[in-house]
């Protein structure tokens, strides 16, 4: 009965919305993860418009905004994006959060998937996505911790795990698993931070969908008399 009741709502939610600190930016090699999500309940597509988020302050002693959303000049860019600066580097000292309007996490809506593309200050600069303010760590992890030294702060992100350095400067899917927040709403935030020198081109994301994914094969009769009643 409860796989019923969770294909049901799965199937409704579907039908609703399918520093002079030192320079070396060597690509990490982090696993780059894409979900395997057979449901999206919600697809922020950037190329369409600017999907309700907004910007705002993640760190109480400051850091400068960036967050932009429009036409880029990031090479690979797929349309209009939400971006760190959209046709220049980000400027020292930022610290900024882009905020996604909040959602219910369920079993069909749970994992969380970002088409986008990093170049930040190695080790110094970076970002990373919270959860309600909890950071959330990716599928295939994140790159480094930033800016541990104890001379330079990175804002929002200083001495947190996040993407930093670049990943051969390309476009990718990344994945994190909100199972913890399960029932909850959520509201996520993609936090930004830089250090005071040094910098690249920043954070841009063009892409982001929730969902989920389809009954076990184990499940696959069970499957298939709940689709037979919707013909």
């Amino acid at each position: 009965m409860r796989l019923l009741a969770t294909v049901m709502a799965c199937l409704l939610l579907t039908g609703t919305a399918l520093a002079g600190s030192p320079v070396d930016n060597a690509a990490y090699e982090h696993e780059r993860v894409p979900c395997d999500m057979q449901y999206v309940c919600i697809d922020w597509d950037f190329t369409l418009g600017d999907q309700g988020f907004a910007t705002g302050a993640c760190d109480a002693t400051g850091g400068l905004p960036v967050w932009a959303w429009g036409t880029s000049t990031v090479p690979g860019a797929p349309g209009t994006v939400w971006g760190t600066v959209l046709n220049a580097n980000y400027p020292n000292n930022m610290g900024d959060a882009l905020i996604a309007p909040a959602f219910t996490v369920t079993d069909c809506c749970h994992l969380l998937e970002v088409y986008h593309y990093y170049y930040f200050e190695n080790n110094f600069d970076g970002s990373n996505v919270k959860a309600n303010g909890v950071l959330i760590t990716p599928v295939g992890g994140y790159d480094a911790t930033i800016s541990t030294s104890t001379t330079y702060y990175a804002y929002c992100v200083d001495n947190e795990p996040g993407f930093t350095g670049s990943f051969g400067t390309s476009w990718a899917w990344d994945c994190w698993d909100l199972s913890q927040f399960m029932g909850q709403s959520v509201e996520l935030t993609f936090e930004v931070g830089s250090d005071s020198s040094v910098t690249y081109p920043g954070w841009y994301i063009a892409q982001i969908r929730i969902g989920g994914q389809m009954p076990s094969p184990a499940d696959e009769s069970t499957w298939g008399r709940i689709k037979g009643a919707f013909k």
